[in-house]
């Protein structure tokens, strides 16, 4: 018996029954520090019963008090917020199918990896890249943007003893242990990237194999090169010193989410998945492949069925007062999610009516109407796949099942409705084999063997240069940037249970004591220190999002890049005066 850790990780680690690493691929034997607490927090922050207004009542009692509350409401009145605080296929996306049944608002799903998915697609038609086995072949990588040091311990060790290259904005982990290293300003990675294209064309490098090079050349020509450079920071020896690399190395490039959050999003991931493709090398990058399985994630949620109306899930802060209704589970919205100050103030103001299905207290639990106990991933069956390693776990549960689980409560609930519908109606286990016929795995093999290697067909075509941009498209950064990386014992809001809770520190080149950030969504007090990072940088750890009971994402109101997503790391302003923090006004 195998289980899968189910968090929005590259590496999804699979355990035996014991929650002992597996000592072959992919998880090769270890585990990070948040996989080696998951049995302690599974026992601690445990929402042990259901709650109405504050007082304890039963499951059912909760039920029926949400469904009396539902009743007259308009689809237009509900908006239901998941994400993948768990990535089991029954516990992430079957759910949403009585939602989108009763007509609720949906949100895009764009938080994360959305617009880097996007930007890519545009150039190669997917965005699947290479598979591990694929990447232990390379001699090098290109770490763009990318702590992989702690958000991708795995792929780190792959090529811990290869010749590696870090671009970034600031000395991460990640470049101090990399053997060459270049720091850029926030959102010059589009720039950096067609800089890099215009070398290796000039110095005959690049290859018709993949590329049409007589178009391309025609697209880079509208660059300036003098202009290209001054956007990165870099000297124009650092560039071509660069370029030079990937013509020797040849290196696979890994290319982190937050490049999809910050300015030229979308470019910026779609034109670094383009300089392999112009040196010959099919898929020579790495971004998400949770695209390229086959698994049906529009069937899981009944989207092929039922098209519900969605709106920007960096949006929901701000447009909050549009619902009268709002479900929650697997995530935690007043936290991760831009504006989720917002989320709380209506719902003390009473113009919101807050449902939270959640193993655990999550901020967002804390605050809700209602709260119904869910059971954590170790308690239940589901299958799970990863968005690096190709594949399927079937888990089964090692602890004593706590709460109802998501496809449970949504029968219930639809029931107490009174809602009929052939979605609701579909075994889950029948609509988990339907969505993976593309794999050709089957639940009752995963059932039989508990893990099963897909085999996916990655079909390379030429790149499609169509979506390559011109310099009008590309927007040069300006000001303070707010840029976040992952720390190693949390996983966004989670851990804190047993690493404790950290508050929200913004780090700084020449701002230290007590101030404000400001943003076009608001503003917050938090805590600034100086440390050894680039002018025009504020670094804070995700597990830091909070700052004296408030989320730095209340600062931030993201506008949508070029392919969608919103754009988290963006301009802000800092408000702080002198060496001993005393608070200016704003």
């Amino acid at each position: 018996m195998v289980i899968a850790c189910t968090r929005d990780c590259y590496d999804t680690c699979i355990f035996d029954d014991n929650y002992v690493p597996l000592k072959a691929e992919p998880t090769s034997g270890f585990t990070c520090s948040r996989g080696l607490k998951d049995l302690a927090r599974n026992e601690r922050n445990r929402v042990g019963s259901a709650y109405v207004e504050g007082k304890e009542v039963s499951v059912e009692e909760a039920i029926l008090y949400v469904a009396e509350k539902m009743k007259g409401l308009k689809g237009s009145d509900m908006l239901h917020v998941e994400y993948d605080g768990n990535q089991g296929l029954l516990t992430w996306y079957f759910p949403a199918r009585l939602w989108n049944v009763l007509g609720s608002v949906s949100t895009d799903y764009s938080i994360c990896s959305l617009e880097g998915h996007e930007g890519i697609k545009a150039f190669h038609g997917s965005s699947m890249g290479a598979l591990p086995e694929e990447m232990e072949k390379y001699s090098a990588v290109a770490f763009w943007g990318s702590e992989a040091v702690y958000s991708f311990i795995h792929g780190w060790r792959l090529f811990k003893d290869k010749y590696k290259i870090a671009i970034d904005v600031r000395k991460s982990e990640t470049a101090k242990r990399s053997e060459k290293s270049y720091i850029i300003r926030p959102g010059s990675d589009a720039f950096l990237a067609i800089a890099i294209m215009k070398i290796l064309v000039e110095q005959g490098y690049a290859k018709p194999d993949l590329v049409n090079l007589e178009v391309l050349k025609d697209k880079l020509k509208k660059f300036d090169m003098d202009y290209l450079i001054s956007a990165t920071g870099l000297s124009e020896d650092e560039v071509r010193e660069l370029a030079d690399l990937y013509a020797y190395y040849r290196p696979l490039s890994i290319i982190g989410f937050a490049l999809g959050r910050a300015l030229n999003g979308g470019y910026s991931t779609g034109l670094i998945s383009l300089i392999p493709a112009l040196l010959g090398l099919r898929r020579g990058f790495y971004y998400s492949n949770s695209g390229g399985w086959g698994i049906d994630f529009s069937y899981l949620r009944g989207t092929h069925a039922v098209h519900p109306k969605t709106i920007g899930m960096g949006e929901v802060g701000s447009r909050i007062d549009e619902f009268k209704l709002l479900f929650v589970w697997n995530s935690n919205p007043v936290v991760t999610l831009p504006g989720g100050d917002r989320i709380v103030e209506a719902v003390d103001e009473g113009r919101l009516f807050l449902i939270v299905h959640d193993p655990f207290w999550s901020e967002t639990a804390k605050v809700a109407n209602v709260v119904i106990p869910a059971p954590t991933f170790l308690e239940k069956e589901d299958v799970v796949y990863s968005y690096w390693h190709p594949y399927l776990v079937y888990n089964k549960p090692i602890r004593p099942k706590r709460g109802l689980s998501e496809v449970e409560l949504m029968i219930k609930l639809g029931k107490a409705l009174g809602v009929s519908h052939s979605l609701l109606e579909e075994d889950p286990w029948r609509a988990v084999d339907v969505a993976l016929r593309r794999t050709n795995v089957t639940v009752d093999e995963l059932r039989t063997k508990g893990i099963v290697k897909l085999r996916p067909k990655v079909e390379a075509e030429e790149v499609n240069l169509d979506s390559f941009p011109t310099p009008q498209d590309l927007k040069v950064q300006e000001g303070d940037v707010l840029v976040f990386s992952a720390h190693p014992n949390y996983t966004n809001s989670q851990f804190s249970e047993v690493y404790g809770k950290r508050e929200g520190v913004v780090y700084s080149s020449k701002y230290e004591g007590i101030g404000y950030l400001v943003g076009d969504g608001g503003r917050m007090k938090v805590v600034f220190k100086r440390a050894d990072l680039p002018e025009g940088v504020l670094f804070m750890y995700k597990s830091g999002l909070v700052s004296l009971g408030k989320s730095v994402n209340s600062v931030i109101r993201p506008v949508r890049n070029r392919f969608g997503g919103p754009r988290l790391n963006d301009k802000v302003y800092v408000v702080v005066n002198g060496e001993k923090g005393e608070l200016s006004e704003y």
